[in-house]
């Protein structure tokens, strides 16, 4: 019990009223490769710049595909999934257990992710849905998300929810096809 009330960053006992709550900021970034100027911005920003951030962040970096994987198999024509091609899937996330998450904190991750992207074109990185960044509006994360499967998506979207009954600020637009 010393170590379950250690680590639970609340109290602990169910009788005892508490208002303790995690506010917290996430965000993805899925790369074809990491290596060269974009794996040495990466690496800078950790150990230049990621030491001054005293919150409990974290980040993690998956191998998501391969010559041999699963993800990168199939007809990714027919996948509202656009990341079939990239090697990485990286996690960050920051948070705060007391009070309202730092403004700080937003560009701390933004900042490292734009440093790591510099140097690639367009089509070497995007963003993953399920680790979805709040901060995105509409267009960008369109494109981050689904990148050259949005116009097919949109005219689902169309089809389907046209009112944009299950809209979110990240989600696919619909667009009517002319």
């Amino acid at each position: 019990m010393d170590a379950f009330t250690h680590y639970a960053n609340a109290p602990t006992d169910p009788t005892y009223p508490y208002s303790s709550q995690q506010t917290f900021y996430a965000k993805s970034l899925m790369l074809k490769s990491l290596n060269g100027t974009s794996a040495e911005k990466f690496a800078d920003y950790w150990y230049k710049e990621a030491p001054s951030n005293d919150r409990a962040w974290w980040f993690q970096l998956d191998l998501h595909g391969g010559k041999y994987s699963a993800v990168t198999n199939g007809n990714h024509s027919t996948s509202s999934y656009a990341h079939r091609d990239k090697l990485y899937l990286i996690q960050f996330y920051d948070q705060s257990f007391f009070g309202d998450y730092p403004s700080d904190g937003f560009d701390f991750f933004d900042d490292w992710v734009s440093q790591t992207t510099a140097p690639l074109s367009k089509s070497d990185w995007g963003m993953y849905i399920n680790y979805a960044d709040s901060r995105l509006n509409q267009t960008y994360a369109q494109d981050a998300y689904w990148g050259e499967n949005v116009p097919r998506l949109q005219s689902i979207k169309a089809a389907v929810d046209p009112e944009e009954v299950f809209y979110f600020p990240q989600s696919i637009k619909p667009v009517v096809a002319s």
